[in-house]
């Protein structure tokens, strides 16, 4: 309860019940519009439910908060096998390898990294879908996938910001990282944006349904390539970042904390213990 006092404080202080930002539902429309025979047919209403943007953005906003809390899971599925997404994480290149294996055609489209995603969208399952496949999904270094959604729609933010309409747009491209780790602390985890949603989040659904899902690292790509291979797909690195950095150098001790205490369940859940104390540990020597 806490927490969802603490932003009704920000929504007040700081949001809007303007629509600053971009039309979701006409750019997937327009993305896919040449991409048609790879659109399943609940998909298609899906991409063309178009609605006209108005000043007032209130309905979209409890539509959002609604579905937020009837979580119904998101993967795709081919061949016995279904991938869990989880954006942030080598998403798009494993959902690519997936779209191919479902549509052998696609590759001959070469679909930029929009229109995958847009595709993947169209695409998922929910829980109540899944079989009784195989399930994997690909999680991430919490502290390095934080960093990785920080610098790419807010440190190198263009002019359509991604979350200019996100909870009455609270989440400001000029934010310092400092800044965005105590705003997004103060959400709760069920309305956190899928790209900051802690990744438990997207494998519990399966998990209270019964299902074993097989949580491969990003930071283990042999591993991936191995489980791949053994299903005859093969992964083409996509949305790659093209400039290098070093996530440590965005943390201090204090911030450390904080984001260690909002994905706790992560760092626990998928073996991150040891890069938590690393990082703590150097962090802590280069202080003195």
């Amino acid at each position: 309860m806490k927490k969802y006092l603490q932003l009704a404080a920000q929504i007040i202080r700081h949001g809007s019940l303007r629509s600053h930002g971009r039309d979701f539902q006409k750019g997937r429309m327009q993305s896919l519009r040449h991409l048609q025979e790879f659109v399943p047919q609940r998909g298609a209403v899906k991409a063309g439910n178009s609605q006209p943007k108005t000043p007032n953005n209130l309905i979209g906003q409890l539509a959002f908060i609604r579905n937020a809390f009837n979580s119904k899971g998101g993967h795709l599925s081919v061949s016995g096998l279904s991938y869990v997404r989880i954006p942030k994480s080598a998403n798009t290149s494993i959902s690519y390898a997936m779209l191919i294996k479902k549509y052998p055609l696609l590759a001959e489209q070469n679909p930029d990294e929009t229109q995958i995603n847009f595709l993947t969208d169209v695409n998922l399952q929910t829980v109540a879908e899944a079989g009784s496949e195989t399930v994997f999904t690909v999680v991430r270094n919490p502290f390095a996938r934080l960093v990785s959604v920080y610098r790419d729609f807010f440190e190198n933010a263009g002019s359509d910001f991604l979350y200019a309409d996100y909870l009455f747009g609270i989440l400001k491209p000029e934010l310092s990282f400092a800044e965005f780790v105590s705003k997004i602390c103060r959400i709760p985890d069920r309305l956190k944006d899928q790209h900051f949603r802690p990744q438990q989040l997207f494998v519990r659904p399966y998990e209270q349904h019964g299902k074993t899902v097989v949580a491969l690292k990003l930071e283990e790509p042999e591993t991936i390539d191995q489980f791949l291979r053994k299903h005859t797909m093969t992964l083409v690195h996509r949305n790659k970042s093209r400039d290098a950095y070093r996530y440590e150098h965005y943390y201090t001790p204090e911030l450390l904390e904080q984001v260690f205490a909002l994905y706790r369940s992560d760092t626990e859940k998928f073996g991150y213990q040891a890069h938590y104390e690393a990082l703590k540990a150097s962090l802590r020597s280069a202080s003195r």
